[in-house]
């Protein structure tokens, strides 16, 4: 049983860091690219909007490793 809640709890974790991360990189674009946002919103489609949030992820990523 304690096997099983601490893989739960890591899940739980892991889903916590994932949504926050997915939270900042929207609130990056909703303050730095609103148009790209408005575009999204316009269309419809989650494609526009799941493609920026994964650029800026991408972006963050890649400035990150370059860091280290």
């Amino acid at each position: 049983m304690a096997r099983l809640t601490r893989t739960a709890l890591q899940v739980n974790a892991a889903l916590g860091i994932l949504c926050a991360v997915a939270a900042g990189a929207m609130m990056q674009l909703v303050l730095t690219r609103p148009e790209r946002l408005v575009a999204a919103v316009a269309e419809g489609g989650y494609s526009t909007l799941v493609a920026a949030v994964a650029s800026q992820l991408a972006g963050w990523l890649h400035a990150l490793l370059r860091f280290l």
